[in-house]
């Protein structure tokens, strides 16, 4: 009898939403983008999930222009509206922010 053994790692994924403000261990992310993908988030999120880059993989080649997305007027809207906020609380609340 001849028997061979296949090594198998448990592992699991998730959806860049569900990483969002998780810190991860180890994390393979795969950057090739369907065409009509515009957010910023998607590459931004996974590739921000680890510490150092040595705990980061990537899946397969990628278009470098992925790297490079602007974000779209509606995401600057928000994060000007979050520094805004940000601004109102700390002048409100001074004390949580020494």
């Amino acid at each position: 009898i001849k028997r061979s053994e296949l090594p198998l790692v448990p592992a699991y994924c998730i959806t860049t939403h569900k990483s969002q403000g998780q810190t991860l261990s180890k994390v393979v992310i795969d950057l090739k983008l369907p065409n009509e993908t515009n957010d910023i988030a998607v590459v931004y999120v996974p590739l921000s999930r680890v510490k150092r880059l040595a705990d980061l993989a990537i899946l397969r080649p990628f278009d470098y222009k992925v790297l490079l997305m602007k974000p779209s007027k509606s995401q600057i809207t928000e994060m000007e509206r979050l520094d805004q906020l940000f601004l109102n609380t700390r002048s409100r609340f001074p004390e949580l922010f020494q």
